[in-house]
């Protein structure tokens, strides 16, 4: 099984080389690692081409739009693996990352696979671990998306399991499927939610698996240089929008992802965050309107 593991980057160039340092650092690695750069000065052609080896991974370098959601799609339309892995340019992958993936993959009825994300925890108030949260997604089993469009995350990580979610620091998916249903272009610039929204519809054709065994540590670059008032708007606009594309939209799941959305700016307010907290009050009106 051939694994092609797709990177978008944009002018990150440090975190970029500690990523590829990390998977050309696996065994086995994989056959091939895209690179698509968003930047039209292509800041990172050069570091690509520094770590070329003639016997390692085929290593691509792809020039495109400042784009998520481009970027990814013009990956899977370059890449020759059987099995397509998304990694975030700021990640640090265990030595058996592919190989844990690449068993997966052995079942035929798996399109999809994810594991266990190892982040710095963002939020005191309102985490994932909180009550409120408990409330809400009562009655949704972990790594499944509640009918209002939002996932429950996974919190018991030591637990294989299928799921409808994968984050997008750590995606896989087959080759074919990933062409078929490709990333929602209508989701522009750093696409919040892209990855809710790519997962959810890949779990409508086969069995996503979250694996405790592929693990991966992601640095969070993006949030804490992302203007955090632009992400607060997209969180409501990104997020209205998915709803009303994959879920039903009836009077009752409106309520909830209303209710949803204010505990999100509530959230915001309690720990302080006052620039998302517009932002959110923005994304509120915008979607009114919209």
């Amino acid at each position: 099984m051939r694994i092609s593991v797709l990177i978008p980057t944009l002018r990150r160039q440090e975190p970029l080389r500690e990523t590829l340092e990390s998977v050309l650092g696996t065994d086995p690695p994989p056959a091939e690692i895209v690179v698509i750069d968003g930047d039209p000065e292509r800041s990172a052609e050069s570091l690509v081409a520094g770590f070329r080896r003639d016997n390692g991974p085929a290593l691509v370098y792809l020039p495109g739009e400042p784009s998520v959601t481009r970027q990814r799609n013009l990956g899977m339309d370059t890449a020759t693996g059987d099995v397509f892995v998304f990694l975030d340019d700021d990640v640090s992958v265990r030595p058996d990352l592919f190989a844990v993936l690449a068993r997966a993959f052995e079942d035929g009825s798996v399109v999809g696979a994810t594991g266990p994300i190892v982040e710095q925890a963002a939020h005191k108030i309102g985490g994932q671990r909180s009550l409120i949260r408990r409330i809400l997604f009562a009655g949704v089993s972990e790594g499944s998306f509640a009918d209002f469009g939002y996932p429950r995350y996974v919190v018991n990580e030591k637990v294989e399991r299928d799921v409808e979610f994968m984050p997008g620091c750590l995606m896989s998916v087959r080759r074919d499927l990933g062409r078929t249903i490709r990333f929602d272009e209508t989701l522009t610039g750093y696409a919040l939610a892209e990855d809710e929204d790519f997962s959810y519809r890949a779990s409508r054709h086969g069995r996503i698996r979250f694996l405790p065994d592929a693990e991966v540590e992601h640095k969070k670059t993006g949030f804490t240089t992302a203007n955090a008032r632009e992400l607060g708007r997209k969180v409501v606009i990104n997020r209205a929008y998915l709803f009303r594309k994959n879920f039903d939209p009836r009077l009752w799941t409106r309520l909830q992802f209303a209710f949803l959305i204010g505990m999100l700016l509530t959230h915001r307010v309690v720990n302080r965050e006052w620039a998302s907290a517009r932002g959110i009050l923005d994304g509120i009106v915008m979607a009114w309107r919209a």
